[in-house]
């Protein structure tokens, strides 16, 4: 039995706001700051870029760290004492607002917001069974993509009325996270509660995580890269300066629908090429986000809109494969949830890697770091189809 302050009843809401306040932080520091850098000291794709990949260089490191953390001093304790220096750090972003002294701060913080998810996502998942998991892990991803397209969306005009505020308001979610961590009991992780699965079923979800994480670089190589790009675009250029993150933020609404639907139906669990789909298109959207194929900036408009929907759909599918499949296999351990979190710094490095490189050769090729991601993107569909072919069962 849990005690009466860690029973999951108790436990799971104040998980979930916890989560939400540290999901407002981390998308205004690691999406929204682009356009700060941007509006601010005048950044463009290539530093832009290179910020990005220097961010997923120690985002890996971070994700990596989080189980031995975790097991040296509980899960809850980790959690309260990242919320405590990620708040520090970003109170100095705050008070000494220079390129330097940000560039700093940002790859601290980010280390430290690597550590903590995999932390968090352990905890939400702890002692649920295949289907409650599922649930659980797709209410995670629902409370991150709604509360992450309010903050990027609203980015443009705290950068543009309140610069400080990007910061503050970090500070503030981070110390309200420390705070609300103390009323939370560190409960050991519980046992699972359901059945080893069926043979075939075991082969299905092991391929469809391996599927997953095949893709799952690949879908962070595009975020990262289209959100160090964003604002330097002809199309979003255009537009006036509180509306470019507003139109920048469609893809992470559209992952709100798509992980609802996949809160409610079961039949990805059992169709793991589903996620090859996905993949390619991942490619598709990101030339139709980054691309501009008309004159009219209305018609660009629209199909950045639209590319951004299809953009979303097919990350929310990929980030809840990759989470859901990595939980239920492992139990919900800390250490898979790092591995699903390396991934994610994996593709934020290689990505804005690939458009930084590029755009150094060619620095007066505004397209040579778009393609450079979009090769990068084909080669991870051309390995998903590969792999898929290789070892996929028959689907039911």
């Amino acid at each position: 039995m849990y005690p009466a302050s860690s029973s999951p009843s108790r436990r799971l809401p104040r998980l979930f706001a916890i989560e939400a306040m540290a999901a407002h932080a981390s998308n205004l520091l690691m999406l929204g700051i682009f356009f700060y850098m941007h509006q601010h000291f005048g950044w463009g794709s290539l530093r832009n870029l290179m910020l990005s990949c220097s961010q997923g260089c120690v985002y890996v490191l971070g994700a990596l760290s989080s189980s031995y953390l975790s097991l040296q001093m509980g899960r809850r304790r980790l959690l309260r004492a990242l919320s405590t220096a990620m708040a520090v750090f970003v109170v100095i972003g705050a008070c000494w607002a220079n390129a330097a002294v940000i560039v700093v701060v940002l790859l601290c913080y980010t280390f430290l917001c690597a550590t903590q998810w995999p932390a968090l996502e352990s905890l939400i998942c702890d002692g649920a069974g295949a289907e409650e998991l599922a649930r659980r892990t797709n209410l995670y991803n629902m409370n991150w993509a709604f509360v992450g397209s309010i903050t990027v969306a609203a980015s443009g005009t705290i950068i543009e009325y309140f610069p400080r505020g990007i910061f503050l308001l970090a500070a503030l979610a981070h110390i309200s996270c420390a705070l609300l961590l103390r009323v939370i009991a560190d409960a050991p992780p519980a046992a699972p509660v359901h059945a080893d699965p069926e043979p075939q079923l075991l082969v299905v979800r092991t391929l469809a995580m391996r599927l997953s994480r095949i893709a799952l670089p690949a879908t962070y190589a595009v975020l990262y890269a289209i959100g160090a790009l964003m604002p330097t675009l002809p199309t979003i250029r255009a537009l006036d300066p509180q509306l470019r993150t507003l139109v920048g933020s469609v893809w992470m609404m559209a992952r709100f629908p798509t992980f609802a639907f996949l809160t409610v139906t079961i039949w990805w669990h059992t169709r793991p090429r589903a996620l090859v789909a996905a993949n390619a298109m991942l490619l598709i959207a990101f030339l139709g986000v980054t691309i501009p194929l008309f004159h009219s900036l209305s018609f660009n408009l629209a199909v950045m809109i639209g590319a951004q929907i299809v953009l979303g759909t097919a990350m929310g599918l990929i980030y809840s494969a990759s989470l859901y499949f990595g939980m239920v296999l492992s139990e919900g351990s800390t250490e898979h949830g790092g591995y699903h979190e390396a991934l994610i710094g994996l593709g934020s490095m290689l990505g804005p890697g690939a458009g930084a490189l590029a755009q150094s050769l060619y620095p007066q090729s505004p397209s040579a770091g778009i393609a450079a991601v979009a090769v990068l993107l084909g080669i991870s569909v051309a390995a998903a189809s590969v792999f898929s072919l290789a070892n996929s069962p028959a689907e039911s």
